[in-house]
């Protein structure tokens, strides 16, 4: 969302609200990328300090300390040629290796980091600390699979290395495993019973899970008793998802798309259900049907994403495709939930004016359309309320809801049309206390 924003910028810097979007994103990406770094317990700079003390090049006793200063005082460069200085004369040092390592994952050039570890893995290959750094930045490349591989490497040789296994666990809930995540920090406070790192990640992953099962049992009733509200179906596969339910969540996701091939974020959670499942080529037909479908597939990206295809490069043209297959921020639901706060307050021309406005955002949710016509009911809107109805149902012809309202709306004036909604309603299926009264209308009127 942040690329987007600053995208909006160059094109229009006079969109409205665009600088507050622009820094409410760039706050809530710092949030989110400290949150994730904070629960990651390396040890990664003091041990290099530690190790950086053996060094004596160019009669430096301290490097790492040197270096340090330098990127304190902004002098990235000065301290990157530091560093080849004193590969020039010990060229293959595993303390060397690691600070290089340290320092590019700092200056956040992360391939430049990874080939210095690979070079430290290929000289000292059963070291367990090279393999976690390694582990760190593979993890910050988001290559989950590859992350997986070299920690669990590392365990082999060191079983109770309790950041090594902390660095698993957050591996694990970052591509939905909460269970095993929860194992893992259960494991290591089993050694360490007072660690905090491992007591801060299983309090929080107990809450999530809680709140994800709260969420999913809701979710899975109101589909139930309501199939044809596609949106509940995507909720509930995404919570299914980030619960680590993959296959349901599979499943489930592919009969909203059946029912509504336009719900793009559901293309969106598929890809990413593919791919952690470790199917690549279904993962890239989700996520390409997701850009074609945004009419982003003239882009520079999607471009070089067909080339790598072609060539046979899977994983190059996975990467690429991610780069434009991005959710958009939905502000059109943040009103539709909001409204619907307001509307069970009782504050009903608070949610009319948030229903209204989602719809002035995206004109293709019927829900909006619906809960806007049930507002306008409350404040005694009636012809408005069934011109909302009907668009719902023309955007949905299966909303059995707003077939229902329509009837009660229209029973009085219309009779005959009423029946026919009513019909329609029960015939998709209604909540109990609806259908009882559209089958009392209906014996009523036969």
């Amino acid at each position: 969302s942040l690329l987007e924003f600053r995208a909006v910028k160059r094109l229009d810097p006079d969109f409205p609200n665009i600088g507050h979007l622009l820094l409410a994103a760039e706050k809530k990406n710092e949030e989110v990328s400290g949150q994730i770094v904070a629960f990651m317990e390396t040890a990664f700079e003091p041990e290099i300090h530690e190790l950086a003390n053996f060094l004596q090049i160019n009669e430096v006793p301290q490097l790492a300390h040197e270096i340090e200063l330098l990127l304190k005082m902004g002098k990235p460069q000065e301290a990157l040629q530091k560093i080849r200085n004193a590969e020039a004369i010990v060229p293959d040092s595993k303390p060397l290796l690691l600070l290089s390592a340290a320092v590019y994952k700092k200056l956040g050039r992360f391939n430049e980091a990874e080939s210095a570890l690979i070079r430290a893995k290929n000289l000292f290959p059963d070291d367990p600390e090279i393999l976690n750094n390694l582990g760190n930045i593979f993890l910050a490349k988001n290559h989950f699979k590859e992350a997986k591989n070299v920690y669990q490497k590392a365990i082999q040789f060191a079983p109770n290395d309790r950041r090594i296994l902390n660095n698993l666990g957050i591996l694990e809930m970052q591509t939905y495993q909460l269970d095993r995540a929860c194992s893992i920090f259960e494991r290591i406070l089993r050694d360490h019973h007072d660690w905090p790192p491992a007591q801060r990640n299983l309090v929080k992953i107990s809450r999530i899970q809680k709140e994800l099962d709260v969420e999913i049992l809701r979710l899975r009733n109101e589909f139930q008793a309501h199939p044809t509200y596609l949106d509940i179906g995507l909720a509930l596969g995404k919570n299914l998802m980030f619960r680590g339910v993959m296959h349901e969540s599979r499943e489930i996701l592919e009969g909203v798309i059946s029912g509504n091939p336009d719900l793009i974020p559901a293309y969106f959670y598929l890809g990413t259900i593919h791919e952690l499942l470790g199917f690549p080529e279904k993962s890239i037909s989700s996520f390409r049907e997701m850009v074609v479908r945004k009419k982003r597939n003239q882009t520079p990206e999607f471009k070089a994403f067909e080339s790598f295809l072609r060539e046979g490069y899977q994983d190059e043209a996975l990467e690429e495709i991610k780069k434009i297959a991005v959710l958009d921020l939905d502000f059109a639901s943040s009103h539709i939930n909001i409204g619907k706060s307001y509307f069970e307050q009782g504050a009903w021309d608070a949610a009319r004016r948030h229903f209204e406005k989602a719809i002035s955002i995206n004109m293709t949710y019927p829900d909006a359309f619906y809960w806007s016509a049930l507002a306008k009911m409350r404040i005694g809107k009636p012809a408005n309320a069934e011109r909302d109805l009907k668009k719902a149902i023309e955007l949905n012809p299966r909303f059995s809801d707003a077939h229902y309202q329509l009837g009660m709306l229209l029973r009085g004036k219309a009779p005959k049309k009423a029946k026919q909604h009513f019909q329609t309603a029960v015939s998709l299926g209604l909540r109990p206390q609806f259908a009882m009264i559209a089958e009392e209308f209906l014996a009523n009127h036969p």
